[in-house]
């Protein structure tokens, strides 16, 4: 069960107010946000009020922290706060004065790095980290930026060559990846290439599979173009009608007749009947 929530009295919202037109806070009156908007829930035309003094206090609240470094006139490293040196953080809440020499120096140099950063790095690097694990911001496994790497790579030769090697680790995996990709791609259009030019032959059309098959081994020889395919299907159709006209069996030279054809002029007896009566009668 949670903690009792005490209501706030009209004498202690009286003397808030006061404080409030003053500048003050509700925290200085060890007033609680829970108790406050409870306040407000009953009392809309105090709420109406208070609400606009509380936001305008708290900015000029934090305008009072960062005002040390605000009006600074040099930086840490001695760098004078002039106009074409200064740069103000972005930030309405926190406007500070940044050096920018110091900005260019710490492109060039990297940061400061912290003792025993180095031997840590060192030991990631010989277990294969990735070099983003302990370089990027936020991770947890973070040790120092990308320049403060950078810059430890040109002084220690041997951090130097053990991150060559993670490098070309990770390239050659990139590659072996994108080859794969290249690899599944292409499988997957010579597929599709299949069904689509299969799809221009004629429905009646006996023979596809010879077509696709002599249409596929020109274009990988290049000696047709993919966007020639279709033009030329025609050609491809009757080029292998001309090896195996349709007129004649496939196997022997022997014209090819038809089952209902008449034996003789004067009967009705066809060529499938004298079939069947020699193959089962």
């Amino acid at each position: 069960m949670g903690a009792k929530l005490y209501r706030i009295t009209d004498q202690t919202a009286a003397r808030m107010m006061d404080g409030l037109r003053i500048g003050q806070t509700p925290r200085m009156f060890a007033i609680r946000p829970a108790r406050l908007t409870a306040y407000f829930e009953t009392n809309p035309e105090f709420a109406a009020k208070a609400r606009p003094l509380i936001e305008a206090n708290a900015k000029a609240a934090e305008l009072r922290k960062s005002a040390g470094k605000r009006d600074k006139t040099h930086c840490s490293r001695g760098h004078a706060f002039t106009p074409a040196n200064t740069r103000f953080r972005k930030n309405s809440n926190d406007p500070r004065s940044e050096c920018k020499t110091c900005e260019r120096e710490r492109a060039v140099h990297g940061n400061a790095m912290p003792p025993g950063s180095a031997d840590r790095v060192r030991e990631l690097l010989k277990k294969n980290a990735r070099i983003a694990s302990f370089t990027s911001a936020g991770r947890t496994g973070y040790v120092m930026s990308h320049r403060t790497f950078s810059r430890l790579r040109r002084e220690d030769s041997e951090i130097d060559m053990l991150a060559v090697k993670i490098v070309e680790g990770a390239r050659s995996g990139a590659l072996h990846t994108r080859w794969g990709r290249i690899r599944n791609q292409a499988a997957r259009e010579q597929q599709n290439d299949y069904y689509t030019i299969r799809a221009m032959l004629p429905e009646n059309f006996p023979d596809k599979d010879d077509v696709v098959s002599a249409i596929f081994e020109d274009l990988l020889t290049g000696v047709l173009r993919r966007e020639d395919v279709k033009a030329l299907v025609k050609s491809y159709v009757s080029a292998q009608n001309k090896m195996f006209p349709t007129k004649y069996a496939k196997f022997g030279d022997s014209l090819l007749v038809s089952l209902d054809e008449a034996l003789f002029d004067n009967g009705g007896g066809t060529r499938g009947d004298n079939v069947s009566r020699g193959l089962w009668d």
